[in-house]
């Protein structure tokens, strides 16, 4: 009974496995005259949920500006503080960069809470860019995974996504050689704020191949700040690795790697000559865990 009575009060319904069989719990209860039956309008939320973020990625594939904006409340904020103008901006500006970029979404699950939904999914864009490279002479290669949340909200009988939130995300850019070569910078994906932590570039060098890199860290902001670029020889093992102290503002971060991949040729004996073959860049996203000064734990306490 302390089951049912939670769920009565949570009113929580969880999609797509498990709210079959609550239905039928809720069936044979409603025959013992327990409560009302429930409207089927609530069930068929969850399906309701699906469309609009089907819709999304169809609109998005479409490059369907306006369609794509009307699946965005009003009071969208996204989970680094931009607002629906800001976010679909640079959704615009993404295209124009990037304009046979395809984007796939998977839907994990979703929860209906009355009005209120919470979708996870996991997400991936692939696209080369607009222009080519002056170094390596030819387009880059975009590649981009991440898993999150999205919120939504039923509005005038509308599911619209009112925040978000990324777990995970991960970006490649690539020209040349490093196309087709293992490539990855890791970080921690969540951190406490003015906390250390170590991301590490690890890149399978090419043979006959010299390559420099950098790693950086750039608080999420609205215009973005550039990191500082300090460029050194990769070592032999192909393993980069940089300490940093997440920030104090309470804020998400990124850490980005570049790096080129070099070529040494020797003409008629004694000139050297050195070329570049790829280059690209890497972007781990870092969520900052906002820290708290109303959280005072006493000195010496105990726990009972």
């Amino acid at each position: 009974m302390k089951k049912i009575l939670l769920i009565l009060t949570v009113v929580l319904i969880f999609c797509p496995q498990s709210y079959a069989e609550e239905i039928n719990n809720i069936a044979l209860l409603t025959q013992k005259g327990f409560f009302e039956k429930p409207q089927i309008s609530s069930v068929n939320s969850c399906e309701e949920v699906k469309r609009t973020l089907y819709s999304h990625q169809k609109y998005a594939n479409g490059y369907n500006f306006e369609k794509l904006k009307s699946l965005y409340s009003e009071k969208f904020i996204n989970a680094d503080g931009l607002n629906k103008d800001l976010y679909l901006d640079l959704i615009k500006k993404t295209w124009a960069s990037y304009p046979d970029i395809e984007y796939k979404m998977g839907i994990k699950n979703i929860e209906i809470n009355g009005n209120m939904a919470v979708a996870q999914v996991s997400e991936s864009a692939e696209a080369t860019t607009n222009s080519k490279s002056g170094v390596v002479n030819e387009k880059g290669l975009l590649e981009s995974i991440s898993n999150g949340v999205y919120y939504l909200e039923k509005i005038n009988n509308e599911w619209l996504i009112t925040s978000d939130h990324i777990i995970f995300e991960k970006t490649f850019l690539r020209y040349g050689v490093a196309k087709s070569i293992q490539i990855d910078l890791t970080a921690p994906c969540q951190i406490p704020a003015n906390t250390q932590y170590t991301s590490s570039l690890n890149i399978e060098v090419p043979k006959d191949s010299i390559v420099i890199a950098s790693i950086g860290r750039e608080n999420i902001t609205f215009p973005q700040a550039v990191a500082e670029e300090i460029f050194r020889k990769l070592p032999e093992g192909g393993l980069l690795e940089r300490v940093f102290v997440s920030n104090d503002k309470n804020i998400n971060e990124y850490t980005i790697a570049s790096f080129g991949i070099t070529k040494a040729e020797i003409n008629n004996g004694t000139e050297i000559k050195i070329y570049v073959t790829g280059l690209g860049f890497v972007m781990s996203r870092v969520n900052v865990i906002p820290k708290n000064d109303f959280i005072k734990v006493a000195k010496n306490e105990k726990a009972e």
